[in-house]
């Protein structure tokens, strides 16, 4: 009997989940690539491509583990099996690609360093070819005269291009540590500033509780003294007046 499969297919929906997050990689990328390589967005989108390459990979490898497990229980037909099988390469591709964008720096330095370091064609038939003639010698001599001239200006174009390589990423960092000096001394500015202000609202409070206390033992005094009415309406509005003062 013919095995029927639908879009409701755990195997098929997760393999729909990894190509949502493989084109959302790709658009962090194009959206990385129109960033400074110092901004901090370029840092931003640069980690949050990092987190969902790996978690993209993870998600390939469960699904071609998966893809085992359904043709060793005979739940898929062969065919079927192939072609799932031909979805998770192309994701797997698709995984290379996106860390060759993602590693691009890395990788062009790889090539070029390969490509200084490899013997030149004409030194390896020198080597392997025994010279023969008059003329022959002539032109070994004219190749071992040139090539090694050719080697150096080569080495000492890469050795240029290292070092003005290296010097942009020395003012990329000097401009982030810049940045963030100044983030650091408006912190700084702005944590004086409140402690100014709560040292100021401090000795207000000072000067309340004191007037507050030697009001109370003027009035003390005068309830002493005297415990007529009319003194005692006196005594509580100026007591009343007094604490509005205070904290005006």
């Amino acid at each position: 009997m013919a095995l029927v499969f639908n879009d409701n297919d755990p195997w098929l929906i997760e393999h729909e989940s990894c190509e949502k997050l493989y084109r959302e990689i790709e658009g962090l990328l194009n959206v990385r690539e129109l960033e400074h390589k110092s901004s901090e967005k370029y840092v931003l989108y640069s980690s949050q491509v990092r987190l969902r390459l790996k978690q993209f990979t993870d998600e390939v490898q469960q699904l071609s583990y998966k893809l085992r497990g359904l043709a060793t229980s005979k739940a898929v037909t062969l065919d079927e099996e192939e072609r799932r099988q031909r979805m998770i390469e192309l994701l797997q591709s698709r995984n290379i690609i996106l860390n060759q964008r993602f590693q691009n720096r890395n990788n062009s330095y790889s090539l070029e360093r390969q490509e200084l370091m490899r013997p030149s064609t004409s030194m390896v038939k020198k080597t392997e070819m025994p010279t023969t003639g008059w003329l022959d010698s002539d032109d070994d001599d004219y190749n071992d005269d040139k090539q090694p001239l050719l080697n150096e200006k080569t080495l000492k174009q890469q050795q240029q291009y290292l070092l003005k390589e290296q010097d942009d990423g020395l003012n990329e960092l000097a401009s982030i540590v810049s940045r963030q000096k100044n983030i650091a001394i408006t912190i700084s500015s702005e944590v004086d500033l409140q402690n100014e202000l709560v040292d100021d609202l401090l000795v207000k409070m000072d000067k309340t509780t004191a007037g507050i206390e030697n009001e109370t033992k003027e009035v003390v005094q005068i309830l002493k003294k005297d415990s007529t009415r009319g003194l005692w309406v006196i005594i509580i509005l100026l007591l009343i007046a007094n604490v509005v003062v205070a904290f005006s």
